[in-house]
């Protein structure tokens, strides 16, 4: 299964004693398209930071509720832990989120 940026996903993410899990959805940011990929969570939370990005067609993405991409806050996620894929951001959403990423991640082009 091949991602790409912007797909919105249901994702089990383990914590991290090792006991357990919880569902919580994630936006792709980079997939290599081997057995993982490159994500930020994302929560209901209002932002709490410079690099909290709203997502504003959030139900158009396939979301339940207005929420937030935490693209600070990246992780590696395994495939195999992916429940399925639930939308995907909008343009509107899409192009700040790859700007966001750039500004966090390369300081030289803030």
């Amino acid at each position: 299964m091949n991602l790409r940026a912007g797909d919105l996903v249901l994702i089990r993410i383990p914590f991290p004693q090792g006991t357990g899990s919880k569902v919580r959805p994630a936006v792709v940011v980079f997939d290599e398209g081997d057995d993982d990929f490159v994500a930020a969570p994302v929560t209901s939370r209002a932002g709490r930071s410079q690099f909290d990005l709203t997502i504003t067609d959030w139900h158009a993405a396939g979301l339940n509720v207005p929420s937030v991409a935490r693209i600070h806050k990246l992780a590696t996620l395994h495939k195999s832990d992916l429940i399925r894929t639930i939308g995907r951001l909008s343009p509107t959403d899409l192009e700040p989120l790859l700007a966001g990423l750039c500004h966090a991640y390369c300081p030289d082009r803030r």
